[in-house]
């Protein structure tokens, strides 16, 4: 069950197609300061995928749609391991996660994966342009945002 749950997840990653409009209803998200993400794919994002990347109003028109069209394309840049305090790949990132777009329609500005055992792994893929990063784990479609180190 734990097998077929994971593909399916991945599944719905790979095809960042995005969701009927009531799974998308109301264009504001709850927002919360501080998050623990103990449990990976327990409270998956529910909303469009690309269209996240528009609640990032700090970066520059231009770039976000760069991003969206990227993701739409699933022409990331790379996949990384996320561990509890790193996020390696072939770049080099910062271990933090900060934004992360979950549930059904929430926010959270600034993630913790203090709860992680050392072994504790997840897969994200991740999309860079001009110096800005989107991550989107494949356990469960939260979209979020990491820098380059």
């Amino acid at each position: 069950m734990a097998g077929m749950l994971g593909t399916l997840c991945l599944v719905g990653v790979m095809s960042m197609a995005p969701l009927p409009a009531y799974a998308k209803a109301g264009a504001r998200a709850d927002v919360l300061e501080n998050c623990s993400w103990n449990r990976p794919g327990v409270d998956p994002y529910m909303g469009d995928v690309v269209g996240a990347v528009d609640r990032y109003t700090d970066i520059a028109p231009q770039v976000r749609e760069q991003l969206k069209e990227r993701m739409r394309a699933r022409q990331y840049d790379e996949i990384v391991v996320i561990s509890r305090d790193a996020i390696r790949g072939k770049g080099n990132y910062n271990a933090r996660i900060s934004e992360m777009h979950f549930g059904p329609g929430r926010v959270c500005r600034n993630v913790t994966r203090a709860g992680w055992s050392d072994q504790m792994q997840e897969r994200g893929l991740v999309y860079c342009v001009q110096g800005q990063c989107i991550l989107v784990p494949t356990v469960c479609r939260n979209v979020s945002r990491i820098t380059q180190t």
